[in-house]
């Protein structure tokens, strides 16, 4: 029954007591709890309130953190506006949704048990409540702050804590109001003062806050350096990078031991081993960092899509845990656009674009962000060319009149015989399909890479992902994959021994990819100049891979990059240069993005 005018006007003047009434905002909650009307009609307006408020207080900064990580406010500015709207509204059906299930806790435990305090349980459960905020803009910030200036960072860094605080205020006056109308009864006085309280959750959220802050600080320093007007080389040698992704570390050491892998078995013995520890982030932003030295997301490849809301010029590519709102609800409606990242976003030079800067051939086949592929002296085969050339998709070769070649090659690759390990393992379609995806195409850019090695490009680099993608769902048991590994690592072998003649400086890149997500990863570095092996692999920075080929090729040293791996002999670079610039890249023109999607989603990458 609702509760009579008589303690109505006692639990008013109560609050009036406590100072509960004097202030505006608490007002506007509390005097839901002190009208006569039916409970239900208290509680969905109740809860209408506090989801409009709150989805306005968290559109507005995640607005304003979305278009810090992305680039926004430097490319677009007026994007804050349309980014708001497309917030605004499931934010505050998120919230809203999120106290009415507070709401139900808080009248269970009422029902329950008898609480004498009320304002301390209200307190208890918005705390929490703003601790799953925080954590949530934590996971958030990370995006974040890697990409914004200082100024940028610093006020959305300073913005956080009264955000924090007003939600957790804003909670608390909302549940205080509930237990207040569910119990008849006033708060038997405050547990802080306002000023305390609040100071005391600033406080809180300023500390945790802090060292992003302090990181954001330090990332601000490191401003793109100039370009320098000339690269002078020194002595140098032609380099080669490959990388081989699905391979664990214990298959690797296993097949060497065996004998299986001859070529890379001699690298490994007369080069150097080093492990890595592969952080959790897309492969995309991996494998760039190991082209370029540049860790990601400095790189500007840190996704392999992006969302461009209706009414903003600017695509999204940090999204952070709002991607499923992008992905699964504004794309289907039409309300967002979905884009791949392509080779404009990278914002660095791979080693075998520096290497061709003075007119010498560089070879790169099937390697991460070289979709469309730019030109260079030499020839690029960008990622994903196997089934972008069935497509008839552009930009897949540059330059292109080296095309027509490369598709016959890719045409008569396809025309192969079926595989039999496939076809023991594996369903009839089942086995087509991993042939299609995974075998063929890294037959395909084995076959261009032996083929093109011929023409002694100064830097080479070839991507071979064919056993990662064909581990990724793998149903024909654990032997026929062993099996299907030995094969594809076997055939690799034979093809850099074809390859690498001529070669004075190899890195190949071993990573366990899908099959093993932020595990250990081997390189094996090998000089024609010879290397000291150690007892055991020494771990380094993915990015020192690049920094090796550098150096070997004589190009100055970048204070961008770390040092060459210890333990081969590296001759002194010819001078120390802040950067290597960045590259200048135009919008891609044509529909090949669409293909390329296509492309990724069909290879389980999206």
């Amino acid at each position: 029954m609702p509760p009579s005018g008589q303690d109505l006007e006692g639990v008013r003047s109560e609050l009036r007591r406590l100072g509960y009434l004097d202030h505006r905002f608490e007002r506007f909650l509390l005097q839901d709890a002190l009208r006569p009307r039916q409970p239900a009609g208290t509680l969905l307006l109740l809860t209408a309130k506090v989801g409009l408020l709150a989805g306005l207080a968290l559109a507005l900064t995640l607005s304003l953190a979305l278009a810090v990580a992305n680039g926004n406010l430097t490319a677009s500015p007026l994007d804050l506006i349309p980014l708001f709207l497309h917030l605004f509204l499931p934010l505050s059906l998120a919230t809203g949704l999120a106290f009415l299930a507070l709401c139900g806790m808080i009248v269970l435990v009422i029902r329950l048990y008898h609480v004498r305090r009320i304002e301390a349980l209200s307190l208890a459960m918005a705390l929490a409540a703003g601790a799953g905020v925080l954590a949530f803009a934590l996971r958030l910030g990370g995006e974040v702050l890697a990409e914004g200036r200082l100024w940028q960072v610093a006020g959305l860094v300073l913005v956080t804590p009264p955000l924090i605080y007003l939600l957790i205020k804003l909670t608390y006056n909302g549940l205080l109001t509930l237990a207040i109308r569910f119990t008849d009864a006033a708060p038997l006085g405050r547990l802080f003062s306002r000023r305390w309280i609040g100071f005391a959750i600033l406080a809180g959220a300023a500390l945790l806050v802090l060292p992003s802050l302090i990181s954001a600080v330090s990332a601000a320093h490191r401003s793109p350096a100039p370009a320098p007007a000339a690269l002078p080389t020194g002595p140098g040698e032609r380099v080669a990078l490959v990388g081989i992704d699905g391979v664990l570390p214990a298959e690797i050491d296993y097949l060497i031991a065996l004998g299986e892998l001859p070529e890379l078995g001699r690298m490994a013995r007369e080069g150097q081993v080093f492990s890595y520890r592969r952080k959790r982030e897309p492969p995309a932003s991996f494998w760039t960092a190991v082209a370029t030295g540049v860790p990601g997301p400095d790189h500007g490849v840190t996704s392999l899509d992006s969302f461009l809301p209706l009414g903003m010029k600017t695509a999204l590519a940090r999204t952070g845990p709002l991607r499923m709102w992008w992905s699964r609800v504004e794309v289907p409606l039409g309300l967002a656009e979905y884009r791949p990242i392509l080779a404009n976003r990278r914002r660095a030079y791979t080693v075998w674009e520096l290497a061709s800067r003075g007119g010498e051939p560089g070879l790169a086949v099937n390697w991460w962000a070289t979709y469309p592929a730019e030109p260079i002296p030499g020839l690029v085969v960008a990622h994903g060319a196997y089934g972008l050339l069935r497509e008839g998709a552009r930009g897949v070769v540059a330059p292109e009149g080296e095309r027509p070649a490369v598709a016959a090659l890719a045409a008569e690759t396809a025309a192969g015989p079926p595989d039999p390990r496939l076809t023991a393992a594996l369903p009839a379609p089942a086995a087509a399909s991993v042939r299609d995806r995974a075998l063929l195409p890294d037959r395909f850019y084995r076959e261009v890479f032996s083929r093109r090695m011929t023409e002694n490009p100064r830097a080479s680099a070839l991507y071979l992902p064919g056993i990662d993608i064909a581990a990724d769902g793998w149903r024909g048991g654990d032997v026929a994959l062993a099996d299907l590994v030995r094969a594809e690592m076997r055939e690799t072998d034979r093809s850099l021994a074809r390859s690498l003649e001529g070669v004075g400086t190899v890195a190949v890149v071993l990573d366990a990819g899908r099959r093993r997500e932020g595990g250990e990863g081997r390189v094996i570095l090998w000089r024609r100049s010879g290397c000291s092996r150690g007892a055991k692999p020494v771990r380094i920075a993915p990015e020192s891979v690049a920094a090796a080929l550098l150096r070997a090729l004589g190009l100055p040293q970048s204070e961008e990059l770390p040092a060459p791996p210890p333990g081969c002999k590296w001759s002194p670079p010819p001078v120390v240069v802040a950067g290597y610039g960045l590259p200048r890249r135009g919008a891609p023109a044509g529909p090949e993005g669409v293909e390329y999607l296509e492309n990724l989603r069909s290879l389980g990458y999206l």
